[in-house]
């Protein structure tokens, strides 16, 4: 994809440059503040998340709620377990998943994986939070359950509005310029069919004051402006038998492009466009559940920079068809199957010709439930069939039981999981390689979850301890010529340990408290050398922060909600042989947003105060790519309920 080499560059070098950081090792709030049950979707295993074998971190509707006015990334960086990979206000920012890179991480919409087939991931700056109504983090889940691009696990975004008739209109402004307007809607009839529209305009200025390291003094960013417009609508309808859905989602976003703060002067322009078009229907055929998607896409990148010289366009086009069939045998087995089909084509200036993907899949993933019900088996088995690379078969087997019935849960998964090389490593220029083999892993993962133990407030308790081994993995490397070429040359280990704890005081109607924290350790390294004299093997891999630490603080008194958000990332090394002298400093962020909202008959009237950073700290997440320092936002939220 153009957009991933050069977005943020301020010539063509800096494409390859930013290729060596983005490699393969690298609703309404109710009066109790209780949350929904969620289906686990991530996983495509349709269990509760204590009988999941892997654990699923899920952001539901009351969380984005207070989150609506940021983008997925930054929610997934207060939320999640994730480390966010962002380059500041108005700039690019992907997900990085237990030190891989976030070409391995799968993104998915309503189950369809949405990554872009020329670069392999997403920029999730794109995504507003408010567009979705739960976002699910499954560190484990393999490619048996959504097909390649999962090393490291999925990300899934559903966007199933369950709140009744409704309208809302929305209108922020915050600190650089920010202003955000959007308006919603969501029409119900007494037979099932309903009607549901999303429509968001997000402006930013993005001309915040930082301080420069490389000439220590305080400089302004320039030339960052972002304009972005995105709307998504849906018709569908719901009864006994059958459900179906159509859904249109369109985005057009405008970015100004400062590069580094070493440019001196930035020009860059960059235009994304996206249409995606998705269609389900699920029908009940006696006791088999049927159901059927239709997806298509059309994504456009239109990069200029005169300075340079460089205007690059493309154009990605898919389309994908499944059919997928679920049978109980007996309260003992399920029997789940799916087939798939998919064509995809990109038509760009930076390759020769246009480059076309024909994908067929088919997966078989029964679900037995043994032993009184205390054991639950998950075997898969999955074959794709690729036009341009072959053939792959992936298995997995995940296993969850139930120590202590309803409190204590042990799970575990192994997993043979695979990563197609992205069109940009296959046909870029004259460097492509269209002989790239698919990057391979052997992952296992065993954990522990602890649910509802009140006596010591513990809400949910998860440990996880994982180890993945990645082979064949796609690194570029300057040729003879001095130009950068992708191969199959990266041997990465990686393993850890998760930890997510979450706590309920003062349980009642007049006050709640909730505390939740996340530790995570990552160990991730080149396990065998790459070239004679590699000074990488068995350090830690470039970006990767080994330790990473979330909490946050919700109270809750009458109509007003208080949330505190801190996160904590550890020292990250830009070289490989782990000198401190060049690499990233430590940084911890503080956010704080206050929630007042009031009723009234059929109005709802939400006002809400977001700080950021609220400790004014100076950081780079990216090496040259300040963030900003304290900054603010404020809205207004009026909702008429029918």
């Amino acid at each position: 994809m153009i957009k991933l080499y050069i977005r943020y560059s301020t010539a063509i070098c800096c494409c390859a440059l930013f290729l060596t950081h983005n490699l393969t090792y690298g609703q309404t709030v109710s009066d109790t503040l209780q949350f929904d049950e969620i289906e686990v979707v991530a996983t495509r295993i349709y269990q509760p998340l204590n009988y999941q074998p892997t654990n699923v971190e899920v952001i539901d509707s009351v969380q984005l709620q207070m989150l609506k006015t940021l983008s997925v990334a930054e929610v997934l960086a207060a939320e999640s377990s994730l480390v966010i990979k962002d380059y500041g206000p108005g700039g690019m920012a992907t997900a990085s998943q237990r030190g891989l890179s976030s070409e391995q991480i799968q993104v998915l919409w309503e189950g369809i994986p949405i990554n872009s087939p020329m670069q392999g991931q997403t920029d999730l700056s794109l995504l507003p939070a408010s567009f979705f109504s739960n976002v699910q983090v499954s560190s484990g889940t393999p490619s048996t359950a959504f097909g390649g691009g999962s090393l490291s696990g999925a990300l899934y975004l559903g966007s199933d509005w369950k709140q009744k008739s409704y309208v809302t209109m929305h209108q922020g402004i915050g600190s650089y310029g920010q202003w955000q307007t959007s308006l919603q809607g969501k029409y119900s009839s007494s037979t099932g069919t309903y009607v549901a529209y999303r429509g968001l305009y997000d402006y930013g200025e993005n001309d915040f004051k930082y301080f420069s390291r490389a000439y220590n003094t305080i400089e302004q960013r320039e030339h960052n402006r972002s304009k972005r417009y995105s709307m998504m609508a849906s018709v569908g309808r719901k009864n006994k038998k059958e459900r179906w859905k159509t859904t249109f989602w369109i985005s057009d976003s405008e970015n100004q492009i400062p590069g580094d703060i070493l440019s001196t002067d930035p020009q860059a322009q960059q235009n994304d466009k996206s249409m995606r078009w998705l269609s389900l229907y699920n029908v009940d055929w006696g006791k088999t559940d049927i159901s059927f998607k239709n997806y298509m896409e059309r994504v456009e990148l239109n990069y200029f920079d005169p300075s340079i010289g460089t205007h690059s366009l493309s154009t990605i086009k898919r389309w994908m068809v499944s059919s997928t069939a679920t049978h109980p045998v007996s309260k003992h087995l399920f029997l789940k199957g799916e087939i798939s089909g998919e064509l995809t084509g990109v038509e760009t200036n930076n390759y020769n010709n246009i480059r076309n993907r024909r994908q067929f899949s088919a997966l078989a993933n029964p679900e037995f439930i043994l032993a009184d019900e205390y054991l639950r088996v998950y075997p898969a088995l999955r074959l794709d069939i690729y036009s341009d690379f072959g053939t792959i078969v992936s298995p997995s087997l995940g296993v969850n039981y139930e120590l202590f019935e309803e409190r204590l849960f042990i799970r575990g998964q192994l997993s043979r999981d695979f990563n197609p090389p992205s069109f940009n490593a296959l046909y870029w220029g004259e460097v492509g390689d269209p002989n790239l083999k698919p990057e391979l892993s052997n992952s296992a993962e065993l954990g522990l979850s602890l649910s509802e133990t009140p006596f010591i407030g513990i809400t949910t308790f998860d440990l996880t301890g994982y180890f993945s081994k990645v082979d064949n993995g796609i690194r570029w490397y300057p040729g003879g010529s001095g130009q950068w070429a992708p191969s199959n040359v990266e041997q990465v280990t990686t393993k850890g340990i998760e930890a997510h704890l979450k706590n309920t005081f003062l349980r009642g109607n007049l006050w709640s408290l909730k505390v939740a924290q996340k530790g995570i350790l990552t160990d991730t390294e080149i396990s065998e050398a790459r070239f004679p004299g590699d000074q990488g093997v068995g350090n830690q891999v470039r970006l990767v922060p080994k330790w990473k630490y979330n909490a946050s603080i919700t109270i809750k008194r009458d109509y007003v909600t208080t949330v505190l958000k801190y996160r904590w990332i550890s020292r990250r090394y830009l070289t490989e042989n782990e000198n401190i002298n060049n690499s990233l400093d430590p940084y911890q962020v503080v956010d704080a947003h206050v929630q007042f909202k009031k009723a009234y008959q059929n109005f709802d009237l939400e006002v809400q105060a977001v700080a950021k950073n609220i400790l004014g700290e100076e950081y780079e997440i990216i090496s040259w790519y300040p963030m900003p320092k304290r900054n603010f936002n404020f809205s207004i939220t009026a909702t008429y309920n029918f």
